[in-house]
């Protein structure tokens, strides 16, 4: 059974090569397996997804050819392989040597006995390979031996230094938390909140509160998650977002009955919060440019039982054409901006193949228009949170800088006044929000909240 997790990894990870998401292309791929083969599959996607730069460091060692000059199949099975024998102990040597040949069988005798000899060259001496000296080439040892590309890790290694660096690195290359956000439209009580633990532990998860977001409940072992109705959907009562996400909503801190504009909102998870802290009372204005992820924010919305929300297709970087019936301004504003993302690599590890460090400046003067055109829309007395899953200068402290430079009707709160006590040690010394996954073991993200005062 186990070669049908290995066909279906090896086609997802050819097509997320080809410039597609891991995400995306993996649930349409697990929609089509048994249950019994899912987590094997997924596993040997983002297996080597984490662990590429480390594996075709290896391939290289003993590979007559150089990565970059085969053919992606073979590489894909090669990767595929040298994933199996070097971090799955419970795979047998045999079945990742042979499997991973077998990916390769049509394509003919001379690659397939490649394949065979490279790994079989792995199995034996794989563990002993050599890797960059940690003393004469730090960035090199920890690009190589910790799996990120050389410019994210010379970029930490500026900001952090080597050790900070290792463990951030290390901890990306460890699955996130599995973490919900209990929905309070749904279960808003103390009473229904318990139901929802013990439902959850009935079905095989160990839940544990979150330590910083008080909406939030840590899942942990290999649960059967339950399903609301007949068509699948999942249990309205909750919704699968990180805490560090949750904190976001809950520092621009919404009151009921308030005005409230949500950019960039597909596919609602913030919304949605959003709505619940105020009380599913008020109105919520929530802007997606995008027409398709427009209808995901639509489903996300009335799934979660949300009634105060507008969801409208606009580009938030431009003028926004709202309905008539709407505010100028708002009481609450988040900018949550499209970013590099490399906050979340251990919960997208295929967005290090797609990053360059040229990405940061493009993304800045972006980021740059949406908070602009965005505070235009902040009535006085009334707060703007900016927020990406990035802690790059570029994306974050940055920004809000030229944009303090140029609006002096906006001043910076401290956070930790509108979070949760355990949040201090969350929030920097110029009341920013900054969490990242080595130090919180959540997804790392940066929050500004602005208030105008003029």
């Amino acid at each position: 059974m186990a070669e049908a997790s290995r066909v279906s990894a090896s086609r997802v990870l050819g097509r997320v090569y080809a410039g597609g998401y891991a995400d995306i292309l993996l649930e349409g791929e697990l929609s089509g397996l048994s249950p019994q083969l899912r987590p094997f599959t997924t596993e040997l996607v983002y297996g080597v997804l984490r662990w590429q730069e480390r594996i075709d460091y290896v391939i290289r060692s003993f590979a007559s050819v150089k990565p970059e000059k085969m053919e992606h199949r073979v590489l894909n099975a090669l990767r595929l392989g040298v994933y199996q024998l070097l971090f799955l102990s419970g795979v047998p040597s045999h079945a990742a040597i042979n499997e991973s040949v077998e990916l390769v069988r049509s394509l003919g005798r001379k690659k397939a006995g490649f394949v065979n000899g490279v790994l079989r060259k792995v199995g034996i001496e794989g563990s002993s390979v050599r890797f960059p000296d940690i003393e004469a080439t730090p960035v090199r040892h920890i690009a190589t031996f910790y799996s990120h590309p050389e410019w994210i890790v010379r970029r930490w290694v500026e900001m952090f230094g080597v050790e900070p660096t290792i463990e951030l690195c290390k901890d990306n290359l460890v699955p996130p938390p599995k973490c919900l956000r209990v929905n309070s439209i749904k279960v808003p009580d103390a009473e229904g909140r318990l139901l929802l633990i013990e439902e959850l532990s009935a079905v095989g998860f160990t839940v544990t509160p979150d330590s910083y977001s008080p909406d939030a409940l840590v899942l942990a072992g290999r649960g059967r998650l339950m399903k609301a109705d007949s068509n699948g959907l999942p249990d309205a009562r909750y919704y699968f977002q990180d805490s560090a996400s949750q904190l976001v909503s809950i520092l621009l801190d919404p009151t009921p009955g308030s005005d409230v504009l949500d950019a960039c909102a597909a596919p609602g998870g913030k919304s949605s919060h959003i709505a619940a802290l105020m009380g599913n009372s008020g109105r919520l204005f929530a802007l997606e440019r995008n027409s398709a992820r427009t209808g995901i924010l639509e489903g996300t919305l009335l799934r979660l039982g949300v009634t105060i929300a507008v969801t409208v297709c606009a580009d938030s970087e431009l003028p926004l054409k709202l309905p008539p019936d709407a505010p100028h301004e708002f009481d609450s504003v988040l900018c949550d901006a499209p970013c590099s993302g490399l906050g979340v690599l251990g919960r997208a590890p295929d967005i290090k193949l797609r990053r360059v460090e040229a990405d940061l400046g493009d993304l800045a003067l972006r980021q740059k228009r949406l908070i602009e055109n965005l505070s235009g829309y902040v009535a006085p007395g009334g707060t703007l949170v900016y927020s990406v899953c990035s802690n790059e200068p570029e994306e974050s402290t940055e920004i809000i800088d030229a944009f303090l430079a140029t609006h002096p009707g906006f001043i910076i709160e401290n956070g930790a006044a509108h979070l949760s006590a355990s949040c201090a040690p969350l929030v920097d010394e110029r009341g920013f929000l900054r969490t990242y996954p080595h130090k919180a073991r959540m997804d790392g993200f940066f929050a500004a909240r602005l208030k105008r005062v003029e």
